[in-house]
């Protein structure tokens, strides 16, 4: 898993969730909603075999939520289940990505205490991805361009 703590050089704390310019996007339900590990929490809702990690084995086998959890850390910056309010969660998706100093982040959690999800997500409000600085800057290069 990814780290959820980006320091800065004098470790004044996480980066990713401070100074924020927008609200924070707080859902939770009964499934992830990142694609990551969906297949999965579908079959140990089941009872049916998932894949074992290949760090501890090889092959599949039936888990429980808390077996199949529990090489996954707590989010120490958002530690609270959105739906009970429990502590008891465990992180098994973070994705974070700077660009031009702007910064874009989604974070999920699995409460181990009922079984939702807990999803964040921020962007600064003039945040975009490469692609998008690129072609803005060629539309209002041509732009010029055709007034001359």
């Amino acid at each position: 898993m990814a780290a959820t703590t980006a320091l800065s050089s004098q470790n004044e704390g996480p980066l990713y969730c401070k100074d924020l310019k927008a609200e924070v996007e707080m859902q939770h339900g009964p499934a992830p909603r990142v694609k990551v590990h969906s297949v999965e929490w579908k079959k140990v809702m089941a009872g049916e075999p998932v894949e074992i990690n290949p760090s501890v084995g090889n092959g599949f086998r039936v888990m429980t939520v808390e077996e199949w959890a529990a090489r996954w850390k707590c989010n120490e910056d958002f530690p609270e289940c959105l739906a009970c309010g429990s502590k008891n969660t465990k992180e098994h998706y973070f994705s974070q990505t700077w660009c031009r100093g702007k910064k874009h982040w989604e974070s999920e959690c699995l409460c181990l205490d009922c079984f939702e999800f807990s999803h964040r997500a921020y962007m600064d409000p003039d945040y975009m991805t490469p692609e998008q600085y690129t072609r803005k800057q060629w539309t209002e290069g041509l732009r010029k361009a055709s007034y001359l």
